[in-house]
């Protein structure tokens, strides 16, 4: 059990070494809070793997494309 945690944590770390993450952060307006995770970072036009979150304005969008 602890080598499949341990492969997995490596495995996440190397997933996001490879992504181009944009992280925006301010204290005054909660609305210009998000973070953007494209996956891999060579193909930012059309990834395999889009995450982008705004707790501000309530937006969550997720894009999963394995044939791209």
């Amino acid at each position: 059990m602890g080598k499949l945690i341990k492969w997995l944590l490596i495995l996440a770390v190397a997933v996001l070494v490879l992504s181009e993450v944009n992280l925006s952060a301010s204290l005054y307006r909660y609305e210009d809070n998000q973070i953007e995770i494209i996956f891999p970072r060579w193909r930012t036009e059309s990834p395999w793997y889009y995450l982008r979150w705004n707790p501000g304005r309530e937006e969550f969008i997720h894009r999963w494309h394995p044939e791209a």
